[in-house]
C-alpha cells in the first residue's frame, strides 16, 4: 500500500510540475488537433504489438518438450497486461503470467525464467534501437551531453549483451551440482541451457521484440503527426527508444507522469513544444489503455479463464 501511495504521489507530482510550466492555450490547441483516424491507426499498431509479444512468449515457453499454442500464449500475454491495469503494478503482471503458464503445464522455474527473459528482450530491443539512432542524436544535443549518453548506453549494452549472458551461463553450469534433487530447478536449468544454445531461436525472439517495439513507435508517430509534428518517422526514432526505456521504469502509477516527462524532454530535444509532446504522451497512454481493455475483454468476462485463478494469486501477492 505504501508503494502504491508513493507511485500515485510521484505521478501526480510529475504531472502537476509539467502542467504548471505549460501554456494553457497552447495545450488546448494541441488537444484540439486530435484526430479519430490517428487513434484508429495507433490502435491497430498497438494491437499488432500485442500480437507480436504473444508470439515471443510462445517462442520462449515452447523451448523443450512442453508446447503452448498461440491462442494460449495470447491469453497469457493479454492477462498479464490486464493485471498491470487492474493492480497498477508490474509485479502483478509478472505473477499472473507465471501462474497462468504453470496452469497451462509449464514448470515453475521454466515459467519464471521465461518471464524474466521476456522482460529482458524488450529492454534489449530498446537498447539496440537506441544505439542505432544514437549517432543522429548528435545533431540535436551538444557534444558533452551526447558523449555522456553514449557512455551510458554503451555500459547498458555491455551489461545486457555481454555480462548478463556470461553470468547466466556460469549459473547454469554450477547449479546442477547444487540441486540435482529438485525437479523444478532441474527443469529451469535445462530450459536455460536449451534456450542459450539455440542461436536461431534467440535471433527470432529478438527480431520479434524489435518488430513489436517498432509497432509501438509507429503508433506514437501517427499520434504525433495528427498533433501537428512535422518530423519524419526516422527523426522521431532518434529519441523514442530512450523515451520508452524511461517510461517503462516501475516508479510511477501506471507510467503516468514519468512517461509524460520523458516525452516532453525527449521530443523537446527535436524542437517539439512541450504542450504538444505532453498531448502526444497522454494520447498514446490512453490508446494503449483502450487497446489492452479491448484485447482483454474475453479474459475478463470468461468465468472459467485461468486468469481468474491467477488473479487471486496476484491479489494475495499484493496484500502480502
Amino acid at each position: 500500500m505504501n508503494k502504491l501511495f508513493f507511485k500515485i504521489v510521484l505521478s501526480l507530482g510529475l504531472l502537476a510540475a509539467l502542467l504548471l510550466n505549460m501554456d494553457v492555450d497552447a495545450l488546448k490547441n494541441a488537444s484540439h488537433l486530435v484526430k479519430a483516424s490517428a487513434w484508429g491507426y495507433a490502435l491497430v499498431f498497438i494491437i499488432a504489438q500485442l500480437l507480436l509479444l504473444s508470439l515471443r512468449w510462445m517462442y520462449l515457453v515452447n523451448v523443450g518438450r512442453y508446447r503452448m499454442n498461440y491462442a494460449e500464449a495470447l491469453e497469457i500475454t493479454v492477462a498479464s497486461l490486464v493485471a498491470n491495469l487492474v493492480f497498477v503494478t508490474t509485479i502483478s503482471g509478472i505473477v499472473v503470467r507465471v501462474a497462468m503458464a504453470i496452469q497451462y503445464g509449464a514448470s515453475l522455474f521454466k515459467s519464471i525464467f521465461a518471464t524474466a527473459i521476456d522482460r529482458l528482450m524488450t529492454l534489449a530491443a530498446l537498447l539496440l534501437l537506441t544505439t542505432i539512432f544514437l549517432p543522429s542524436l548528435a545533431l540535436y544535443v551538444d557534444l558533452p551531453l551526447h558523449k555522456n549518453i553514449s557512455m551510458l548506453i554503451g555500459a547498458l549494452m555491455l551489461v545486457m549483451f555481454v555480462f548478463t549472458p556470461m553470468i547466466t551461463l556460469a549459473i547454469v553450469r554450477k547449479l546442477p551440482n547444487f540441486s540435482l534433487s529438485q525437479a523444478n530447478i532441474r527443469s529451469g536449468i535445462r530450459y536455460l541451457q536449451l534456450l542459450l544454445n539455440n542461436n536461431v531461436l534467440l535471433g527470432k525472439i529478438l527480431s520479434v521484440s524489435l518488430l513489436a517495439q517498432l509497432c509501438f513507435f509507429l503508433a506514437v508517430y501517427h499520434i504525433a503527426i495528427s498533433a501537428g509534428v512535422s518530423l519524419s518517422f526516422l527523426q522521431i526514432m532518434i529519441v523514442l527508444p530512450a523515451i520508452a526505456i524511461i517510461s517503462s521504469m516501475p516508479f510511477s502509477f501506471g507510467g503516468w507522469g514519468l512517461r509524460e516527462g520523458a516525452f516532453v524532454y525527449g521530443l523537446g530535444i527535436l524542437g517539439v513544444p512541450m504542450e504538444t509532446a505532453f498531448s502526444i504522451s497522454v494520447q498514446i497512454g490512453l490508446v494503449s489503455l483502450v487497446a489492452t481493455v479491448l484485447a482483454g475483454i474475453p479474459t475478463l468476462i470468461t468465468s472459467n479463464s485461468p486468469f481468474r485463478q491467477a488473479q487471486k494469486i496476484a491479489v494475495k501477492r499484493e496484500d502480502s
